[in-house]
């Protein structure tokens, strides 16, 4: 990576599989692909300008599917130490951790994670980078090949989740997720499964290889300076603090040994803000209580940090076009 390139940065091979796909459009010059195949194996790429290139190459082509396209098109090994060293941990919640652990190695701009909802497991793949539905598309479809590999037999009850608007052809998502439920306008990217599953074994478990590659994928993770988790901390502050009245930022900053100016200042460099933070965190956990449980509109509110049910009720509103009792009608898990 040069040292002038700003922002956050991915490894070169999650380009690969587009390059591919990007072949079978005669309106993208094979020249063009020729010198982005010569990209040294090493290389970083700004994570910005390759969503801007997602966002050019599906208006040239009137492709919207290409992040689905390019995900199939990974290999076994694509994503290389962070792949292996998921596939080698003892069970899949410590293969998931491990690969939130180390995601930076292949993406910079990765704030991945787990959280428990009562018996429900939350796979949160956001980025601090906004990406395009094709970015969007890819992050949880190169997710879903890849564990899919290690992760057998396939999950009946696996939630996919995307924040954007349901497309009107769903057949590539069905190629790709199978028979998982689609959820869209979802509160995050990422899946939904039952919580019980993360203490399965895995057939590809390697003790002592998984320790030799975490502490080889250390070293990778030191070199690339991946950043703080600040990110994650301010979450975890404003999910524990959410019932009633939630944690101000003035609280959170004083929390985490900061000035609130200085806290404002670490989410704005992560593409993000203290309210938005916490709108998101009130938005998945309204969307977990209305599907989840029987706590009526007003409990959720105040559950949620609201003192009085009707500005709940705008703000569920404004986050899914829906009033909570009709959400929770139309997305009752079974």
């Amino acid at each position: 990576m040069s040292a002038k390139t700003k922002g956050p940065t991915y490894a070169v091979q999650l380009a690969k599989p587009f390059w591919k796909v990007m072949r079978r459009y005669p309106q993208i010059s094979s020249a063009l692909l020729d010198q982005l195949d010569a990209t040294p194996a090493d290389a970083r790429l700004p994570v910005a300008a390759g969503q801007e290139l997602l966002r050019n190459v599906v208006e040239l082509t009137g492709e919207q599917n290409l992040g689905l396209l390019a995900a199939r098109e990974t290999e076994l090994g694509g994503f290389q130490v962070l792949e292996y060293a998921s596939a080698s941990a003892p069970t899949w919640g410590a293969a998931l951790q491990t690969l939130f652990r180390y995601s930076h190695l292949v993406n910079s701009a990765a704030d991945f994670r787990l959280e428990l909802a009562g018996s429900k497991a939350h796979v949160v793949l956001h980025s601090t980078v906004p990406l395009t539905r094709a970015g969007i598309d890819y992050q949880s479809a190169a997710f879903h090949v890849a564990v899919s590999r290690w992760q057998q037999p396939p999950v009946p009850e696996l939630e996919a989740w995307f924040p954007h608007a349901q497309p009107e052809d769903l057949s590539e998502y069905r190629a790709t997720f199978g028979a998982a439920r689609l959820l869209f306008g979802a509160p995050f990217c990422g899946f939904v499964f039952d919580a019980a599953r993360l203490a399965t074994p895995l057939a590809s478990n390697e003790p002592s290889l998984h320790s030799v590659l975490r502490q080889h994928a250390d070293r990778l993770l030191a070199e690339i300076a991946p950043g703080t988790g600040l990110l994650g901390e301010v979450r975890s502050h404003v999910l524990s603090t959410l019932r009633g009245r939630p944690a101000s930022a003035i609280e959170t900053a004083e929390k985490l040994g900061m000035t609130r100016r200085t806290l404002t200042r670490r989410l704005r460099q992560e593409g993000t803000s203290f309210t938005a933070v916490l709108d998101e965190a009130r938005h998945r956990t309204a969307v977990h209580y209305l599907e989840s449980t029987q706590h009526s509109v007003e409990d959720i509110a105040f559950l949620v940090g609201f003192s009085e049910p009707s500005p709940f009720v705008r703000a569920f509103r404004r986050w899914t076009g829906m009033a909570p009792m009709a959400y929770r009608r139309s997305h009752r898990r079974s």
